[in-house]
């Protein structure tokens, strides 16, 4: 009985030593060490995670195919690798990779059609289309009798909003309607609510320059609060002309109008559609971005451009900057709602490119209306260019004649990501 009882221990003894040879081999393999019986040693590996939207696109290591993705990639040798995902029918993405040993590579890839879905969305002409602060709304003008601003205001036989050049508030819940002569005198500044239909805009030309000043301050201490979490390098290498005001010396104030401009009957202006410029003037009486510094939506990226007129792109959580390729023809910048990715528009060209610089697809190739080049400031966002992408980031949307006839007013058209 002893004697059993002894082999039993010992039995236990040598079950229990497999059991924890087992589990240790296990952690081991899952971290990524591998044997190799050729030399005899334990190599240690890493693990590429590779997802793509849309899905089931080809990995390539090397130029080697190697997977498809949504899958894991285990025991890689750690070194530098080529990069490229394929789908038929979608952009190429392309990019070198640093595989580490015992840790985790999560790559995600976004790829667009090679001819992408054009649909309308206005058939009766939009006029200066803008984009609100928030990227949630898109107001323009349509024309005739019926027209006016989307269904927010109508028409009126002395103010036809397609001649007028809109300003959205820093809360995206109002907007100015400013008409002015041809000699750049103002006729009104009609203040809208966002979120009222078929209203009875006021005129606020006497307290123009009161309101422009209080939006101004809000957006002042809102980018000044963004921007704490900026480093001192980041902020002071922007091109911004930042001088020193009530809220703190870092951003400018609303330009004011001059009074000669504000002059204006205090009865209703009664000048025709026929004397306000067809061309509203472009002068930004809002400064949007006073710090220089336009975050990202989930507000972990930064893009400016630095005294050296690159524009770059600082990642808040990897503490890295990212130098943007030259743009030729450019006209405007603007981010995409995924905040990993910028929208890009030159002449005849839009584009998506990652905010490190690397991966730029086109999306649109041909003529759109009504894009004006980056500000004589050295700015090339916030402005005008009327590209915009969709909030759900499934569509970029345009302002273009497109195969319309000659004559016929641009209109908005949606080009289809996904």
């Amino acid at each position: 009985m002893p004697s059993l009882t002894k082999h039993r221990t010992i039995f236990s003894i040598i079950i229990g030593l497999i059991i924890l040879v087992v589990a240790i081999g296990a952690i081991f393999w899952a971290r990524g060490f591998k044997p190799n019986f050729k030399k005899g040693t334990i190599d240690r590996t890493g693990l590429l995670v590779v997802s793509s939207i849309p899905t089931g696109a080809e990995v390539y290591l090397d130029s080697r195919l190697t997977s498809a993705t949504d899958t894991s990639i285990a025991f890689l040798e750690p070194k530098n690798y080529q990069l490229r995902i394929e789908k038929d029918g979608y952009t190429s993405w392309k990019k070198e990779i640093t595989i580490t040993a015992d840790l985790s590579t999560e790559i995600k890839a976004l790829l667009f059609p090679q001819a992408p879905e054009i649909k309308p969305l206005t058939t009766t002409g939009a006029s200066n289309p803008i984009l609100s602060p928030d990227g949630s709304n898109i107001v323009y003008a349509t024309g005739g009798d019926r027209g006016g601003v989307m269904m927010l205001a109508k028409n009126q036989p002395a103010f036809d909003y397609t001649t007028s050049k809109v300003i959205w508030g820093p809360d995206s819940k109002q907007l100015i309607a400013r008409f002015e002569t041809t000699d750049g005198k103002t006729l009104a500044n009609l203040l809208i609510e966002s979120d009222k239909s078929e209203q009875e805009p006021r005129d606020i030309t006497g307290s123009l320059n009161a309101t422009l000043n209080s939006w101004q301050d809000e957006l002042i201490v809102k980018n000044q609060t963004l921007a704490l979490v900026a480093p001192d390098s980041v902020k002071n290498a922007t091109q911004a002309a930042l001088p020193a005001d009530k809220a703190g010396g870092q951003a400018a104030e609303a330009k004011t109008v001059n009074s000669s401009q504000l002059t204006v009957d205090s009865k209703k202006p009664t000048a025709s559609p026929s004397s306000v410029n067809s061309e509203p003037s472009t002068v930004n009486l809002l400064n949007y971005y006073p710090t220089g510094l336009n975050f990202s939506p989930d507000e972990e990226k930064i893009f400016y451009k630095n005294k050296e007129e690159k524009y770059v792109v600082y990642d808040l959580k990897l503490k890295k900057e990212f130098i943007l390729p030259e743009f030729g023809n450019l006209m405007n910048i603007s981010w995409y709602p995924d905040s990993a990715h910028l929208v890009v528009a030159q002449k005849d060209l839009i584009s998506i490119i990652e905010t490190d610089g690397t991966n730029k697809m086109t999306v649109f190739s041909g003529k759109y209306e009504n894009a004006a080049p980056a500000s004589p400031n050295g700015s090339a966002f916030g402005g005008q260019g009327f590209v915009f992408a969709h909030p759900s980031g499934t569509r970029i949307i345009i302002l273009t004649t497109l195969t319309q006839t000659e004559g016929n007013p641009p209109n908005l058209y949606a080009v289809n990501l996904r």
